[in-house]
């Protein structure tokens, strides 16, 4: 009986040991909001610089994401030397009709808990994302994610290269 009950015990903390590594992975997840009800990891938008700022506007004649290319540097030099404050990214319409914003990783480059963030925004709108760093550190091999128009397809989208070394 106590053969049993022991290795009850001794399967249950390997479970729940092996379970503990897959949430440290994922510290907080990302959260969208607007500036004065949005928060992540318990801190509020309104308390967080912006990092970035992504436009939806008609350039040319095509709508893209404005800019093409961001960097987001996340070394002590940069923003990472902020003590662990979350990267707030802002994200506006400036078109006329609804456009959406996708962000994530390359597939190929994609870690196994990799970031995917997907919204729609109406005319004039803007939406606020907020990501907790040790997220962004685990997101892609490579430190690449694209952004786009999940809506359209034709539209043009862009690059966020994060650097953390």
């Amino acid at each position: 009986m106590h053969k049993v009950l022991l290795s009850v015990l001794l399967s249950f903390l390997l479970v729940a040991a092996g379970s503990s590594v897959a949430f440290a992975l994922q510290s907080g997840g990302v959260e969208i909001g607007d500036l004065e009800t949005g928060s992540v990891v318990g801190q509020s938008f309104k308390e967080l610089d912006v990092d970035l700022a992504f436009t939806a506007m008609l350039v040319g004649g095509k709508k893209v994401w404005y800019p093409p290319t961001s960097i987001l540097n996340l070394t002590a030099q940069g923003t990472g030397g902020r003590a662990g404050r979350p990267v707030l990214l802002k994200v506006t319409n400036d078109l006329d009709t609804e456009h959406g914003f996708d962000l994530n990783a390359d597939s190929a480059f994609a870690a196994p808990t990799s970031m995917h963030v997907k919204i729609t925004l109406k005319p004039g709108e803007t939406k606020y994302i907020g990501i907790p760093t040790s997220d962004l550190t685990y997101v892609t091999a490579n430190g690449l994610l694209n952004y786009k128009c999940q809506l359209h397809a034709a539209h043009l989208g862009g690059q966020l290269l994060i650097i953390r070394k």
